[in-house]
C-alpha cells in the first residue's frame, strides 16, 4: 500500500558528474538514525526534477537535491510554481562545480549534511529571473557561455572541471571574440563577457564579486571589456585569487534590470546552456534553503 509522504524527499540525478550511490545511502542512513522520515527518488530524464518539485505534497518540508547546479535550477523552477508553499531546499553535491553548495557553506560529507538538515536552520535564497526562467546563481553571455556550449555532457562526465579548462584554453586561442552589448538600468555597456550574478562564488569556490551573496537581495553585473588570451589569463588568475575586481578591464556594479544582445552571442544559466534571449534579467522570488 502507498505510504504517506515523508517530510524529507531526496531526489538524485544519477547522471550527474559525481553521482555516488554510496554517498546517497550514507545521507539516508544518517537521517534515519536521527529519526527523520525520508523518501528517495532517482530522476530518469532532464526536466523531471522540475515536475517533482512543483507537485510535491505540502507535507514534504525539505527537498534535498542530489546533483549539480543544473539539477538545482530544475528544482527551483518547480518550487516557484508553488506560489509560496514550497519546501526548503538542500543540496547533496554531485555536480562538477557545485557553486551553490560552496556559496551556502554546505558540508560535502553526507553525515554532516544530514545534521544540517536535522537542525532545519533556514535562510532566504534570492533568485534571479531571465524573463520567466529563474536562476539560483548567474546568467551570462560571452566567452564563459561559449565554453559552456562547447562542453557536452559525456565530455564533462569524463573530465569534470578539466573539461572546462581544456575547452576554455582552446577557445581562447582559436575563437574570434564577439561583442556583448549590455543595457543595465538604461546605460549601454560594450564588453566581451557579461555575468549577472546573485552569488559571490562562480565556477566552484571562486569569488567573482565580494559585494553580494545568494542569501542577500540584489544583483551584480560583472563585465570584462576584452577577451584577448592575455586578458583572459590575467582574469583567470585574478578569479582564482579572489581579486577579479582589481583588473582594469573588469567592472562590478549593482543593477536592477539588464538585457544582453549581440550578433552570434551565446548564453548560459547556472552553468548550463540556454537559448540566447533579449529578455530582461531582474531579481526574482525568494525561497528557503537549509544553511
Amino acid at each position: 500500500m502507498p505510504h504517506d509522504p515523508a517530510p524529507i524527499l531526496i531526489v538524485a540525478n544519477p547522471v550527474a558528474g559525481h553521482f555516488s550511490h554510496r554517498r546517497l545511502m550514507r545521507l539516508a542512513d544518517r537521517l534515519d538514525r536521527l529519526g527523520l522520515g525520508l523518501d528517495i527518488r532517482l530522476t530518469r530524464h532532464s526536466g523531471e526534477l522540475t515536475d517533482i518539485a512543483a507537485d510535491l505534497p505540502s507535507s514534504v518540508r525539505t527537498l534535498v537535491v542530489g546533483g549539480g547546479d543544473g539539477s538545482i535550477n530544475e528544482a527551483i523552477t518547480g518550487i516557484i510554481r508553488r506560489d509560496g508553499d514550497g519546501p526548503a531546499l538542500s543540496v547533496l553535491p554531485f555536480g562538477t562545480a557545485n557553486v551553490l553548495a560552496h556559496e551556502l557553506g554546505l558540508p560535502f560529507s553526507p553525515e554532516k549534511l544530514a545534521e544540517r538538515i536535522a537542525a532545519d536552520r533556514r535562510a532566504p535564497l534570492h533568485l534571479g529571473m531571465v524573463g520567466e526562467r529563474p536562476f539560483a546563481l548567474m546568467v551570462s553571455a560571452g566567452f564563459d557561455a561559449d565554453i559552456v556550449h562547447a562542453v557536452d555532457a559525456p565530455f564533462k562526465r569524463r573530465w569534470g572541471k578539466l573539461a572546462y579548462g581544456w575547452r576554455g584554453l582552446t577557445l581562447a586561442l582559436t575563437r574570434k571574440g564577439r561583442d556583448v552589448t549590455v543595457i543595465a538600468d538604461g546605460e549601454t555597456i560594450a564588453c566581451r563577457i557579461a555575468v549577472v550574478t546573485t552569488a559571490r562564488f562562480y565556477g566552484g569556490p571562486l569569488m567573482i564579486t565580494r559585494h553580494t551573496h545568494a542569501t542577500e537581495p540584489g544583483l551584480r553585473l560583472v563585465t570584462l571589456a576584452e577577451d584577448s588570451p592575455a586578458t583572459l589569463l590575467r582574469a583567470a588568475v585574478a578569479l582564482a585569487l579572489g581579486r577579479l575586481d582589481r583588473l582594469a578591464a573588469v567592472q562590478d556594479r549593482a543593477v536592477r534590470e539588464v538585457r544582453f544582445s549581440g550578433d552570434g552571442i551565446l548564453m548560459q544559466i547556472d552553468g548550463d546552456r540556454m537559448e540566447t534571449t533579449g529578455a530582461i534579467v531582474r531579481a526574482g522570488q525568494i525561497i528557503e534553503v537549509i544553511s
